[in-house]
């Protein structure tokens, strides 16, 4: 396995990692046990592979807190997210509670990257302006080690919300939709994370998701 530094940040990650949404769910979709599905994160780490993907909505945090039962923590470095996206959209108060969660699922302290989940361009001010500042005060506690942004590529074809997110230092992370059918983020944000230090992560590498001719 090759392991990079993720970005400026002080952790030192499998350039494969281990997602844990998708149309699998790790096995979850089509009725595996969350003790079967915490297997292929054994397997996974036996490989070599410690970085771990997940979010609140898929539903797999519980997997992982499964699997950190008998893998020593600082093996890992466990990525999450929340959702504020509603009608209206959620308040600080709650992505915290949904922060609070997660640590509870997964029986950690820390989260190593907390990620803002898809959000859009007509969002990005509101997680700038009201969600950032409290996920600082929770970095603050010690909850979070490194915060991040994810985008929503199914309707942001040209990375629109990252290309306006690399003005603001808070996000340390992206996560870049990113693949053979999608490359546009070679051109759009990769010059620019790797000249101020921001790690990239890529989602759907190898998945379908713009198989679809309409996208």
């Amino acid at each position: 396995m090759i392991y990079t530094t993720l970005g400026a940040t002080s952790l030192r990650v499998s350039v494969a990692g281990l997602g844990t949404g998708g149309f699998s769910r790790l096995g979850l979709k089509s009725g595996k046990t969350e003790d079967e599905a915490a297997r292929l994160i054994h397997e996974a780490v036996g490989l070599g592979i410690n970085f771990i993907d997940t979010a609140q909505s898929y539903g797999t945090e519980g997997v992982v807190g499964r699997a950190l039962k008998t893998i020593s923590r600082d093996q890992l470095v466990i990525a999450t997210k929340a959702q504020f996206r509603g009608n209206p959209w959620a308040p600080p108060e709650k992505v915290v509670a949904a922060l609070d969660n997660s640590l509870r699922l997964m029986g950690t302290d820390y989260i190593d990257v907390f990620n803002l989940h898809g959000v859009e361009l007509p969002e990005y001010d509101y997680a700038l302006e009201t969600i950032a500042p409290a996920l600082l005060e929770e970095k603050r506690k010690g909850k979070i080690r490194h915060i991040g942004i994810t985008e929503n590529p199914i309707v942001d074809h040209t990375n629109e919300m990252l290309k306006r997110a690399v003005r603001d230092p808070v996000w340390e992370v992206f996560m870049v939709g990113f693949h053979m059918m999608h490359p546009g983020a070679r051109a759009n944000v990769f010059p620019v994370t790797r000249e101020k230090g921001i790690g990239t992560l890529l989602m759907f590498v190898v998945r379908g998701i713009f198989a679809r001719r309409e996208r």
